[in-house]
């Protein structure tokens, strides 16, 4: 068996964590290949080089070439390492060094008994589904697909964007607003969420259209169905606007016109015994506790 790792950064308080991560994989023999960001941040600011493999970059993982990837971080470093995985149905796993991480979820106390269920194969693998984005009728490259959502946003100015939104061909509404988030149901507990969004469970098959700080306050978030195509079109003073996609974002012009719909690609996620999605949700928002007294 072979797992892929990657990271983004590395705090010191966690490296013994890695370093433990590392040893358990060799104790079950479990081969590794790195991400070669990762591996030179490890070797110029920790003076750490584990015995990977083999090296894996921005063109992404192959099918085949690895049995897993292992997400070192927090959820935005989840959201990255899916341009690797791409279409290759290499399943994901998030190992949390982190702070809040409802896709990242593997604490550091549980690294030990989690290689031992990947060696032994104990886990299984849900689908989530994906947003594919079209600007005028085209993909742009690494541009193109969002686990969790995309974003239309105003750049920093103080205007608000009129943004003109359709669902398939039928008018739905304009906009004014500091922005809108299309987010899929994985993305339900991000962006969307901050903006007034529903929690939607990831096994349901939505889209969910959720305006920030409308003008209006009659705007409220929209709910359709995953088979449909969200187009729009925005407008503003200052003739742009930020397009975000996940974690990646792109200054656009007024002039181009946006397609979201459900990608036909999903991406795998490794879910281990003991991990529920519902336990995750009440654990990390605190649902049912009293602080009142602590």
């Amino acid at each position: 068996m072979r797992v892929a790792v990657f990271g983004k950064k590395l705090e010191h308080s966690f490296l013994h964590s890695l370093r433990q991560l590392m040893d358990c994989l060799e104790k079950e023999k479990i081969g590794v290949m790195c991400e070669e960001g990762f591996g030179r941040l490890l070797r110029e600011q920790f003076d750490y080089a584990p015995g990977f493999s083999g090296y894996f970059n921005r063109n992404g993982l192959g099918r085949g070439e690895a049995d897993m990837l292992l997400s070192i971080g927090g959820d935005g470093t989840f959201l990255d390492s899916v341009v690797f995985v791409k279409d290759s149905g290499i399943p994901v796993l998030g190992v949390n060094c982190g702070r809040l991480g409802f896709m990242a979820n593997v604490t550091a106390d549980e690294i030990p008994s989690t290689v031992k269920r990947i060696a032994s194969g104990q886990y299984v693998t849900e689908q989530r589904e994906m947003l594919q984005l079209m600007v005028d009728g085209a993909e742009i490259p690494d541009f193109d697909y969002a686990l969790n959502e995309v974003g239309i946003l105003k750049p920093a100015t103080s205007s608000l964007l009129n943004i003109h939104a359709f669902v398939g061909d039928t008018y739905l509404t304009t906009y004014w607003a500091d922005g809108l988030v299309v987010a899929t149901p994985t993305g339900s507990t991000a962006y969307s969420l901050s903006g007034g969004g529903p929690i939607v469970s990831p096994d349901c098959r939505n889209i969910i259209l959720t305006p920030i700080c409308p003008h209006n306050l009659s705007m409220r978030t929209l709910v359709v169905p995953n088979d449909a195509r969200i187009r729009l079109k925005v407008e503003s003073r200052s003739c742009d606007f930020v397009l975000s996609v996940d974690s990646r974002i792109r200054k656009m012009e007024d002039r181009h016109c946006m397609e979201i719909r459900m990608n036909d690609t999903k991406l795998n996620v490794v879910v281990l015994e003991g991990h529920n999605y519902f336990e995750t949700l009440r654990d990390k928002l605190m649902w049912g506790e009293d602080k009142r007294n602590v």
